[in-house]
């Protein structure tokens, strides 16, 4: 889920106007539909919200709850490292 958040932090933000001059061009990804300084809605292409409800539903799984809890547990005892210190360590960005 934390992929998607940033993903929404890096979002696009449309007018109403941009969307209506050129649609194809003003909604992209995840983009922030606005009038005047209020947001009225998102836009999401349908990789993007096919992506989320999959990440949604996981989540609300009582065995991946308990998969990360497990994790967290290994975490906490020095059993396992986590994923961001191994990527850090060869220099990978995530």
């Amino acid at each position: 889920m934390t992929d998607k958040l940033n993903v929404l932090a890096q979002e696009s933000v449309a007018s109403i106007r941009d969307i209506q001059k050129n649609p194809s061009r003003a909604l992209r990804g995840i983009t922030r539909v606005v009038r005047g300084s209020k947001t009225v809605g998102f836009f999401f292409s349908n990789e993007e919200l096919g992506d989320l409800l999959e990440d949604i539903q996981a989540f609300s799984s009582s065995s991946f709850k308990t998969r990360v809890k497990e994790a967290r547990r290994e975490m906490k005892a020095a059993k396992t490292v986590p994923f961001s210190v191994v990527a850090k360590r060869y220099g990978v960005r995530i």
